[in-house]
């Protein structure tokens, strides 16, 4: 009895030593995020941790130049991470996280004080280009130390450096903060039907280039109709697609990428051959010499790169964004423009714009192009 009596009082023992409050650390000690070798008071107590996970405030992310943009699809409470080479939605509903191609992931989203939180490790994971780690504690809290590479400081210089500095914020915050009040992450929200900013307004649209199967498919589920420009050679070498394309009722047009009389001919023959589709849309390079009767439009640029093209759905939105009005608009199409098409198309549709195809009456507009 006596051994099992001392076996537990140290059990006790080694727990009270376990307890954070009796680690020399003050019961109102702060939580500090340090980037790099700045301490920014906009960091202090801003991390959450869920289901065993560092969250934190999306802002996070895009404010202190992590290359990471961030928007927030409210008719469908989703919020979206995206680069040149990454794209992560998570939907606060539903709790699902996946990427471009529907690679689902166990990352949730959370709702903390009104604040969407992401996981801290996911999108460092996800992403790249930074790490983090906890560099120490003192009586005024901890720091969770995140680095790009650019920090001239290493961990115990830097977590030196920063004492004063926390020893400041530290009485700062309990001068006039009542210590915080631990509660659970809000659940998330039920999708809720927003007013979209551009109800009633239309973006007609016209892609250059044959689509993959996946796009298709997502303009067929949402009956959406758009004008396809196509090549000769994708007409030879695809011609169940170019017949798909217009028994599905999608538009089609002619690309004219080196704007000569005899390639325009060939593709239009090509066209009525494989499709019996009679068309006088067109897209040729600026100053070509224009047969009478067509309606032509800009190319696009054929030699942008994979990454070019991704990086092109996001200033394609920001234009969007910054004219108002019906708008024209010219995108490619292709293998590696999938995932920019399905962002574009869930923009569209989360600001309640109307997709319609391109058509001749359009051709004196200037439509928006990928840069």
């Amino acid at each position: 009895m006596k051994r099992r009596i001392l076996a537990l009082a140290l059990c006790v023992a080694l727990m009270l030593l376990l307890l954070p409050g009796d680690a020399g650390i003050a019961a109102n000690a702060l939580t500090f995020i340090s980037v790099n070798d700045s301490l920014p008071p906009d960091l202090i107590n801003v991390t959450v941790y869920y289901g065993g996970a560092i969250y934190v405030p999306y802002w996070l992310f895009t404010n202190y130049n992590f290359g990471i943009s961030y928007s927030y699809f409210s008719s469908g409470s989703t919020a979206y991470l995206f680069n040149s080479k990454n794209q992560i939605f998570f939907e606060l509903a539903t709790g699902k996280t996946y990427n471009s191609n529907d690679d689902q992931y166990n990352a949730p989203a959370i709702l903390w004080g009104g604040t969407v939180y992401l996981p801290l490790g996911f999108v460092c994971g996800m992403f790249g280009g930074f790490t983090y780690r906890t560099i120490g504690q003192n009586e005024y809290g901890t720091i969770l130390r995140i680095t790009t590479g650019s920090e001239m400081l290493g961990d115990d210089e830097f977590f030196k450096a920063a004492t004063a500095a926390m020893k400041r914020y530290y009485e700062a915050y309990n001068e006039t903060t009542a210590p915080p009040v631990q509660t659970s992450p809000a659940p998330p929200p039920e999708p809720t039907q927003n007013l979209q900013p551009r109800e009633g307004d239309a973006v007609r649209l016209g892609l250059e280039g044959m689509p993959t199967t996946e796009v298709l498919e997502l303009l067929q589920q949402e009956g959406l109709i758009c004008c396809f420009f196509l090549r000769a050679e994708e007409i030879r070498s695809a011609p169940d697609m170019v017949r798909r394309l217009a028994c599905s009722g999608q538009i089609l047009g002619i690309s004219c990428p080196d704007g000569t009389e005899e390639t325009l001919n060939e593709t239009a023959a090509l066209l009525w051959e494989t499709a019996r589709v009679h068309t006088i849309l067109c897209t040729m390079p600026d100053g070509s010499a224009v047969p009478d009767g067509l309606a032509v439009f800009p190319c696009t640029r054929p030699e942008m790169s994979a990454d070019e093209r991704r990086e092109s759905a996001y200033t394609v939105t920001h234009e969007l964004e910054m004219r108002s009005g019906d708008l024209s608009m010219i995108f490619p199409s292709g293998d590696e423009d999938t995932a920019a098409l399905k962002m574009l198309l869930y923009y569209f549709s989360d600001q309640g714009f109307t997709v319609e195809p391109l058509r001749e009456m359009n051709c004196g507009e200037t439509p928006i192009m990928p840069r």
